[in-house]
């Protein structure tokens, strides 16, 4: 199998914790039977997701993904083939911005704010290898 890493922005204008969880439970479910792992931060406005599986399966995944009307304005910032996973022990790994260790958001946050379409993409892929690294309890319960 030909493994690819996607990574996205979406904005969401704010959600709820309910629809957070909703999202969550949805991806780990989707996403277990896909064979996908990955990460998904909320932040206040924006949600920033790296989903890495089977070219076809991520493909048919952002599919659905732009079909939901809680994504909006979505752009693309990394897709390509990958040899490793960065997310393999999640099938969606789901973490709220404002949460994430400051150590992380000092490096990677923009102008002090989480802001991912702004990350040039070195530092996009350092936010995400730094996430996989991390092993904080600050996670929504993911390992699906």
């Amino acid at each position: 199998m030909q493994l690819t890493r996607l990574v996205y922005a979406s904005h969401h204008g704010g959600t709820s914790e309910d629809a957070l969880r909703d999202i969550f439970d949805r991806s780990c479910k989707n996403n277990a039977n896909d064979g996908i792992t990955g990460l998904l931060i909320a932040g206040d406005e924006d949600f920033l997701q790296l989903l890495e599986g089977g070219r076809t399966v991520v493909a048919e995944c952002m599919m659905r993904i732009m079909k939901d009307d809680r994504h909006q304005r979505i752009c693309i910032l990394l897709a390509g083939e990958t040899e490793d996973r960065l997310f393999s022990q999640w099938s969606m790994r789901c973490l709220k911005a404002a949460e994430i260790p400051q150590e992380i958001q000092d490096r990677y946050w923009v102008n002090g704010m989480f802001d991912p379409v702004q990350l040039p993409q070195a530092e996009l892929e350092g936010l995400c290898l730094a996430l996989s690294e991390d092993n904080s309890d600050k996670t929504l319960e993911m390992r699906g």
